[in-house]
């Protein structure tokens, strides 16, 4: 009877750990696409995101999106994001283009990871803001407002602190990165 109500018990807190984020803010025109059925629709503020969805923003338009009670995206426009996990311990994103704030307002339970073409950003515990850009699949930028991440690329891993930025370009074994000092911040931060 213990090996029957055992994998029940795992399914059922796998079930409860699965998240719900919510859209928060828009500005524009933004389109979500289920990760379930794949259609395409006209996002809704308050409307709730899961892991698998995508969120597109056109020109002139923007959103936001609470992940949780401490971790929040914002996208600017012609940005796509998909969020590939979410969960009460772990966090996923992917930016496949665009430009995206991802923010950490509390210490938060989640192991957060922001995926690029050719990098990844963790940011570290504690709070903080991280500014994404992805110019194209072998060209991105993360600069850190506040806070410490580590950014991962295929050639290994840097730490990047508050004020900082790094460019990463090339993919694959031509990855290159520079660590530079954060321009101010402008319109979007």
């Amino acid at each position: 009877v213990s090996a029957v109500s055992a994998p029940a018990q795992t399914d059922q807190q796998q079930q409860s750990d699965t998240g719900v984020a919510r859209i928060s803010l828009l500005h524009g025109e933004v389109s979500t696409q289920r990760g379930d059925s794949g259609d395409w629709s006209t996002a809704a503020l308050n409307q709730p995101v899961v892991s698998g969805d995508r969120i597109s923003t056109n020109q002139t338009s923007r959103a936001e999106v609470q992940l949780d009670f401490a971790n929040i995206l914002r996208v600017d426009e012609n940005t796509q994001a998909n969020v590939t996990a979410l969960s009460r311990t772990q966090i996923q994103i992917q930016l496949a283009r665009g430009l995206a704030n991802y923010s950490v307002l509390k210490d938060s339970e989640a192991d957060v990871e922001i995926d690029a073409p050719n990098l990844s950003v963790h940011p570290r515990r504690g709070d903080g803001n991280y500014r994404i850009t992805v110019f194209s699949d072998d060209r991105a930028e993360v600069m850190v407002r506040k806070g410490e991440a580590d950014i991962s690329t295929p050639q290994g891993s840097t730490h990047v602190r508050s004020g900082q930025m790094i460019t990463v370009t090339g993919s694959g074994d031509d990855t290159r990165y520079q660590v530079a000092d954060a321009p101010s911040r402008d319109d979007f931060d």
